[in-house]
Formats: structure tokens, C-alpha cells, sequence
């Protein structure tokens, strides 16, 4: 059974993660993510990605964080990022629910992003005594650096409204609304010239120097890889978690 649904009309290419109750970016479903992001084809002009349900989602699957399995993982994310970034049209997340860790991520490195303003959105990935590569690169550039140092080294969690407010979703709405919202922005963005699109986004991410930015992601990455996988906080931090006890950090 897919983990994300593809559906294609009028120009847009709406994917939904249908992992519940969470929708949870196991490796699994960031594969499929990938190959769906891979696949744009000429005259689509827009990606709306959202979850399927209640939230949008919770992040990635903490036992796959464990040293066993998370170089694997962390390659795995790095794909899909790398895929994201090479998407040639603009590419909207549908926001609901929990917006949590990866899951964050994945709708902040979207170009829009559209929020329900009862929406809980946050990087909590300090509080297990790891940290969220992606969102190390994306926020700061995204809402500035005193705004990102909140998430990244607080583990604050923010509403929808709250991320209105702070720049990182470009629309809000009630729950209610929030799909009509939603497709009226993607409606718009398949009115336009798809050739234009591409034009308009390939500029923007010239600009932004997009070699520099791949190499800043796979630098967290590997930040990631050679000093919190090995680290015995880290470690404690994830089982912790999955134990649902308190961790006892060791600074190490």
C-alpha cells in the first residue's frame, strides 16, 4: 500500500502522506516522497503537499535515529531534501495538526506554506538531545536567526498563527478553511505560465547561490552523522523517548 498518494490535475500535483495516525516520515515514506518529487512533468505547475487526516506530521520515526539504522536515514533525508530543492515549480505544504521535527522541515523548505492557525509547528529534536539538521539551515534563512534560535535551541512549539505572524507560513485560516484556502493558492499558481514558473523559480534559486545551499545541508547532515549518532546523549535522549522515561544527560 502507498505511503503517499499522487494525484494530478489541472496542473497540480497534490501529494499526501498517508502514514496514521501521525504521519510519521518513516524512510519508507520519504522514498516514495522522493520519487514522486522526481517525477514532475512538463506543463504541472505547482506541488501541494500535505497529511493525510488530522495532522500534517510528527516528524520522523525515532527508532530509525538510532545508530543502527540513522546513517541510512540521514541519506535518506538528504535525498529528499536534495529532490525538494530540485522541484522546478513552486511547491505549497497544506499544514494541520502536528508539524513536528521532520516534519517542520519538510514545510519549511516548501517555497509557500499555508497553515491552520490552530496548527502546533516546532523542532523539538533538542529535547531528546539530538538536533534537526534541515531546519539548522532552513530557519534562520527562512524567519532570521533570533526567531530560529527559539525553535532550534528552545524546542519551542508555535501555533499556525503564531508562524503567520513570524514569516514561516506565507497564509493562514481556521481548520475549516484551510483546504479551500489552500487550493485557491494552488489554482492560482496553475493559471499562470508554467514556463514562467520555471523561469521565475530557477532565478530565485540562483540567487539564493542553490550549489552553496546543498553543500550547507549536507554539511548539517554530517554534523548530524559524525557527532550526535556516536554522542551518549543522543543515544540516551531517543531511548528515553521510546521508553517514555526521562532522560539523565551525561554531556557526552
Amino acid at each position: 500500500m502507498s505511503l503517499v498518494q499522487v494525484e494530478r490535475a489541472g496542473g497540480i500535483v497534490r501529494l499526501t502522506v498517508s502514514n496514521p495516525p501521525l504521519n510519521i516520515l518513516t524512510c519508507g515514506v520519504m522514498q516514495e516522497l522522493t520519487a514522486a518529487l522526481g517525477g514532475i512533468e512538463r506543463g504541472e505547475r505547482a506541488v501541494v503537499i500535505r497529511g493525510a487526516g488530522k495532522h500534517f506530521s510528527a516528524g520522523a520515526d525515532i527508532g530509525e535515529h538510532l545508530p543502527e539504522k540513522g546513517p541510512a536515514m540521514l541519506e535518506t533525508l538528504l535525498a529528499l531534501f536534495n529532490a525538494l530543492h530540485e522541484v522546478p515549480i513552486p511547491t505549497v505544504a497544506v499544514v494541520r495538526g502536528a508539524c513536528m521535527g521532520a516534519g517542520l522541515e519538510l514545510a519549511a523548505a516548501c517555497d509557500l506554506l499555508v497553515a491552520a492557525e490552530e496548527a502546533k509547528l516546532g523542532v523539538p529534536e533538542i529535547t531528546l538531545g539530538v538536533m534537526p539538521p534541515i531546519a539548522a539551515v532552513d530557519l534562520p534563512r527562512k524567519i532570521g536567526a533570533a526567531r530560529a534560535a527559539e525553535l532550534l535551541y528552545l524546542g519551542k512549539t508555535i501555533s499556525g498563527k503564531t508562524a503567520g505572524e513570524w514569516g514561516l507560513a506565507n497564509e493562514t485560516a481556521p481548520d475549516a478553511e484551510l483546504d479551500a484556502r489552500a487550493e485557491a493558492l494552488a489554482g492560482r499558481l496553475a493559471g499562470f505560465s508554467g514556463a514562467a514558473l520555471r523561469a521565475c523559480k530557477r532565478a530565485v534559486q540562483s540567487a539564493a547561490q542553490r550549489p552553496i545551499y546543498c553543500d550547507a545541508l549536507a554539511s548539517a547532515i554530517r554534523v548530524y552523522h559524525d557527532d550526535v549518532l556516536p554522542s551518549e546523549d543522543g543515544l540516551e535522549g531517543l531511548r528515553a523517548f521510546l521508553e517514555k522515561r526521562k532522560a539523565v544527560w551525561k554531556e557526552r
